[in-house]
């Protein structure tokens, strides 16, 4: 069930996302949008939520459509995220199954 306070931990958790992509600190990001690094903070953690114009400013930054900013699920990757991703399957492609088997292990145990 969707309230208030899943809205506000979705939107800061890829509010998160998105400034750890672009390797920025809360200080930063605030300045950008125009707002204080407390309420970056705040953001982030689902404590607090943001206005409208704020909104606009994230998706401005980010070059993204505002409803990125409330789903649940993973975010539109960044172009970094895309390379790394494409780096990763070339470097896949000469691997035997062996191989495969191992690194998928790895990947699994690196996400717990």
């Amino acid at each position: 069930m969707i309230d208030s306070n899943s809205i506000k931990k979705v939107f800061g958790k890829n509010i998160h996302r998105l400034r750890k992509a672009k390797e920025l600190s809360q200080e930063q990001l605030a300045e950008i949008v125009g707002l204080e690094r407390d309420s970056i903070s705040s953001i982030e953690t689902g404590r607090a939520f943001t206005s409208s114009e704020a909104i606009a400013n994230f998706s401005n930054y980010f070059n993204i459509e505002p409803y990125i900013l409330f789903k649940s699920k993973n975010i539109e990757e960044t172009d970094k995220i895309k390379d790394l991703k494409k780096e990763i399957n070339r470097s896949l492609s000469d691997c035997d199954e062996n191989e495969l088997k191992t690194i998928y292990n790895v990947i699994n145990a690196l996400k717990k």
